[in-house]
């Protein structure tokens, strides 16, 4: 007969190095047992690179990300199990009736994370495993795979996102996986990023598929990413007109639509006041908060300015990579004067000189 050692009975300097001397899987078993060790977990301080989950073989897999390239796996069944994977560590639980999520939101929270990076849907279920779903944290995006096609009834994966969709920021999905109905509703929500279509993994399935005017229009997106659809020139005219008429989504700061074959530059222009930008010039364009890159199979051929009714401006900008040509809209801060988004070139470098000069002058002329 064995007697359980009160841990928690410890004083404070004798628990605390006991804690740290632990394996990372025994403070995670602990972590998920107590509310009450939590709290002198998370004195620790211990931290993660990113979480992840992934919905594949009727189970939730969560993947934690350290710095040292370590990981820590959780599998999360419909039985009522938990299986935890730490390096050859293998630890099981079940989780009695509590909701497996509360399993993983424990460990978030031990690990100071607020949201899940991402959670991506690999396959639709063919069972129920919406219970697993219970308790969902908040979620960066959300991507659904190019494997949930329209080959697969998409009711419940139309019931997973139900769920999943409100606690995101984001969406990645392929056109094919949700009738265009509920894609509608998708590109409506008021979500901070929407991707349709998914880039590397079947970039030549949506290449029959027509974007409307009407689709660009509906979308509230605060960025909106296609991939290979046919985009009708005059339908990307109109709507730039329409954006500098203040007539389609306000809260839209950056568009690309990415499109096999090359587009008429001209006629995509045309009744646009535009300003052309040299190529040459350099600036810092944030998406999202974040720098947008450039891959480095990717070069612009052409920039453009324009500026909407109430001042507002924005970049049209055409590029070619190895596979495709894109076109990129970004829509600058609301303050006409914030040049945080521009590098300065030589030109407002000699206007700053100037100015500096005449000052300078100024003051050996009055000291004269």
């Amino acid at each position: 007969m064995t007697t359980a050692f009160p841990l928690l009975r410890l004083p404070y300097l004798v628990l605390m190095p006991v804690l740290e001397q632990m394996e990372l899987i025994e403070r995670i078993s602990l972590s998920i047992l107590s509310k009450r060790v939590r709290i002198f977990l998370k004195l620790l301080k211990m931290k993660c690179k990113q979480i992840n989950l992934k919905h594949e073989y009727g189970a939730i897999r969560m993947e934690v990300l350290f710095d040292n390239n370590g990981k820590l796996r959780l599998e999360i069944f419909r039985s009522g199990y938990v299986e935890f994977k730490y390096r050859q560590d293998i630890l099981f639980c079940n989780t009695s009736g509590v909701p497996p999520m509360d399993y993983a939101v424990s460990i978030m929270d031990v690990m100071h994370c607020k949201s899940i990076h991402q959670f991506r849907v690999a396959e639709i279920p063919a069972r129920d495993i919406l219970p697993l779903l219970v308790s969902l944290p908040k979620i960066d995006g959300v991507v659904v795979e190019e494997t949930c096609n329209s080959s697969y009834p998409d009711s419940m994966l139309k019931k997973m996102l139900k769920i999943v969709l409100p606690v995101s920021s984001a969406v990645t999905i392929p056109y094919h996986a949700l009738k265009p109905k509920y894609l509608r509703k998708i590109l409506k929500g008021n979500f901070d990023s929407v991707t349709v279509g998914n880039y590397g993994v079947g970039n030549m399935a949506n290449f029959d598929i027509r974007f409307s005017l009407k689709s660009l229009r509906m979308t509230n997106a605060k960025t909106l990413d296609l991939y290979n659809f046919i985009l009708n020139d005059k339908d990307l005219n109109r709507f730039f007109k329409l954006w500098t008429e203040k007539n389609c989504n306000d809260r839209l700061e950056y568009l690309r639509a990415r499109k096999y074959g090359e587009g008429n530059k001209d006629l995509i222009l045309k009744g646009l006041n535009v300003v052309s930008v040299p190529i040459e010039t350099k600036r810092e364009f944030r998406v999202l908060i974040k720098i947008q890159q450039l891959r480095s199979d990717e070069k612009i051929t052409a920039k453009f300015d324009i500026t909407r009714a109430d001042g507002r401006q924005a970049t049209i900008r055409f590029g070619e990579s190895d596979e495709i040509n894109f076109i990129d809209f970004y829509v600058w801060p609301k303050s006409t004067d914030d040049t945080t988004n521009r590098e300065p070139n030589q030109s407002s470098f000699m206007r700053v000189f100037s100015s500096l000069s005449t000052f300078y002058n100024s003051c050996v002329e009055r000291f004269k």
